[in-house]
């Protein structure tokens, strides 16, 4: 369907252009050839919309030969067929129309007002069609670009769910085997303590599922998260994992992405603390910057390289997933000091997330 009819307030708008622009033309043609401008308005006001629903068909034919994909020799021969065809059809409506005025008002007036401002009212007819015919193909650039668009957030959005997806399962059963290790040494000693583990490993895997097909999360929902997941692995490394949380309580409620903490705190934990020997203070900073959560997590590091490094993948599908839900308004920086590795995270702060979506 042309894109002049997809709407009233369009075809409203057409017909009030067309109506100006029909005006104009018959005071013009009234000047010129020294005709009552009512007689100029009776012959060719009609024509003129006639002439209009000559050439918005043209849209089909402009869908049929779209810029960029037809030859140019191609699309102007069809083009000038159809302007030869439109313009025929147009003078012979015109003549017979205005021999019907002639007849009725028992003069002849009508058909050589026709025949003399003929040359004008082609020029006017070609104006006409080549104007609709820009008109349709930068309505079809502007659907192409906004399609473009579109395809770009799905994709973007369609990365981002593989990113976390991706995280999930390198996480999970490396986490889950040393739980399920450091779980069968405390069951030998202590039922109790088992037990409050196992809390500690379900309320963890609750959150992940809970939160995997959801787009956002707060601060406090992440954080607690942070806390089941540093709960269990205090129980592997002892006294070796030392905690430091500096929160600013005014942005608990600020939305974040789901999950996204996470790989950070465990790079931390599995780079950081498990490659020293005494092991070390893992700092968790939140803080307000100038429109920004700045999320900053800290770890020692062992300078003589005791342990592999780590691929990076983490961090960078954190990064990755930062940039795709963001744009530049987001980023991770990473910062290396002697002895120290700390990962910032600047986050732009919204509002307080849907509770609908909180829900389980």
């Amino acid at each position: 369907m042309p894109p002049f009819f997809s709407s009233i307030n369009r075809i409203f708008v057409l017909l009030a252009v067309w109506s100006a622009l029909a005006f104009s033309i018959c005071m013009l043609l009234s000047v010129t050839t020294s005709v009552l401008l009512r007689d100029c308005l009776l012959l060719f006001g009609p024509l003129y919309f006639l002439c209009l629903l000559f050439v918005l068909p043209n849209y089909y034919i402009c869908r049929g030969l779209p810029l960029g994909q037809t030859a140019w020799a191609t699309m102007l021969a069809s083009h000038m067929l159809t302007l030869l065809a439109i313009a025929a059809m147009w003078v012979l409506a015109g003549r017979a129309y205005a021999g019907f005025l002639d007849s009725i008002s028992q003069q002849l007036l009508f058909n050589p007002l026709f025949d003399e401002s003929l040359t004008i009212n082609l020029a006017i007819v070609v104006i006409q069609f080549e104007a609709i015919v820009l008109i349709h193909y930068l309505y079809f650039a502007m659907e192409k670009t906004r399609d473009i668009e579109q395809a770009a957030l799905q994709q973007k959005l369609l990365i981002s769910q593989a990113e976390l997806q991706a995280l999930k399962a390198t996480v999970h059963p490396h986490f889950l085997f040393n739980s399920l290790n450091t779980l069968s040494n405390i069951a030998l000693s202590s039922g109790e303590k088992a037990h409050r583990f196992c809390l500690l490993i379900a309320e963890f895997l609750r959150y992940s599922v809970a939160y995997s097909d959801k787009s956002t999360a707060t601060l406090s929902d992440e954080l607690e998260h942070i806390q089941n997941y540093l709960g269990i692995e205090r129980e592997r490394f002892g006294e070796r994992l030392q905690t430091s949380f500096e929160i600013d309580d005014g942005l608990l409620d600020t939305v974040v992405p789901p999950l996204n903490l996470f790989p950070v705190v465990e790079n931390a934990v599995k780079h950081g603390i498990d490659s020293c020997l005494e092991g070390g203070m893992l700092s968790i900073v939140v803080r307000r910057g100038e429109e920004t959560l700045i999320i900053e997590v800290s770890n020692p590091v062992d300078e003589l390289g005791r342990k592999l490094k780590g691929t990076g993948h983490g961090l960078s599908s954190v990064e990755h997933r930062l940039k795709n839900l963001y744009g530049g308004q987001a980023r991770l920086n990473i910062r290396r000091e002697t002895g120290q590795f700390t990962v910032q995270i600047y986050i732009p702060i919204e509002k307080e997330a849907n509770p609908e979506d909180q829900a389980e």
